[in-house]
């Protein structure tokens, strides 16, 4: 059984969260690693252990307080964004939406850095460039376990994005300036990229995607030509994280909250507005409602 399950879990790690049985499911693959890991000797002693407001932030009653590392907090979070979503945005092949990726190397921290980083400094950044467009955004963090560069281990702060009414051709534009201006952590990737989205099964899939929490660690591997010599190219595979890894995402993302990591302009801020409120109130009626049973069962 064993190793049935670390065989589903390598065939998972290879393949994009975009799918809700998916994204549920490493969530709470996460969360168990991370508080296996609360307990033993390491994550309770030295440098590596998880502080208890970091501990508190992973507990189920901390979940409405929307904290970036919480399971539940995320799971009610998407659930939220995925309805509201699909009533303000209705692609189309003519008039797609698009799901916009900004990952410039100017962003890039040490793993020693990350948990003093201030993620508003992208924020600002991205809403400059994105002024006039409607969106709807998050911060995200990708620990990598090495770069280009050498064996240190980095996070590259990034930002994934919805953007609607907006054309394809003012996409490119925004593309292809960014492009010109800021380079990615990989030299043969670009800081900016975006897909299109036509039908609303396609942008529910990029939403998925872009509200999961930081749940792999990339690895970088130099692609070798015939020769077997180095292209000067790269390409990146991510694994679940291991458990000190786990641990080292829930410390520097700690004390952040998921809408406050969020990005939104025009129509995109009542979108966030919305699924803030609506995953919030779930929540608490759902611990309303594991109150009003408990009391049941007392008698």
């Amino acid at each position: 059984m064993r190793s049935i399950t670390t065989a589903f879990e390598n065939v998972m790690a290879s393949k994009p969260i975009i799918s809700w049985k998916t994204f549920v499911w490493a969530h709470h693959h996460f969360d168990e690693r991370v508080k296996r890991y609360a307990f033993t000797k390491r994550g309770r002693e030295g440098e590596f252990a998880l502080s208890e407001l970091v501990r508190e932030n992973l507990a189920d009653r901390a979940s409405s307080s929307l904290k970036a590392m919480n399971c539940r907090a995320r799971i009610e979070f998407c659930r939220a964004a995925r309805n509201v979503t699909k009533a303000a945005v209705k692609p189309t092949p003519e008039r797609p939406a698009f799901f916009l990726t900004l990952s410039p190397d100017d962003f890039v921290t040490t793993a020693a850095d990350a948990e003093r980083y201030d993620w508003s400094v992208l924020q600002k950044w991205a809403e400059e460039l994105l002024r006039g467009f409607c969106y709807f955004g998050i911060v995200d963090a990708a620990p990598y376990a090495n770069t280009p560069r050498g064996r240190e281990k980095v996070v590259s702060w990034h930002l994934h994005v919805i953007v609607w009414d907006a054309s394809r051709d003012e996409m490119e534009a925004l593309k292809d300036s960014i492009n010109k201006r800021h380079q990615s952590l990989l030299p043969n990737r670009d800081a900016a990229h975006f897909r299109v989205r036509s039908s609303w099964k396609g942008l529910r899939q990029s939403l998925i995607y872009m509200l999961k929490a930081p749940l792999k660690t990339y690895r970088v591997y130099a692609i070798k030509g015939s020769d077997k010599r180095p292209t000067g190219e790269y390409q990146q595979k991510k694994d679940w994280h291991r458990s000190g890894e786990a641990a080292a995402v829930c410390r520097f993302m700690h004390g952040a909250e998921i809408d406050k990591l969020c990005v939104a302009g025009l129509g995109g801020r009542e979108v966030l507005e919305r699924t803030a409120a609506r995953s919030i109130s779930t929540i608490r009626q759902q611990d309303a409602e594991r109150l009003r049973t408990l009391t049941r069962f007392l008698g």
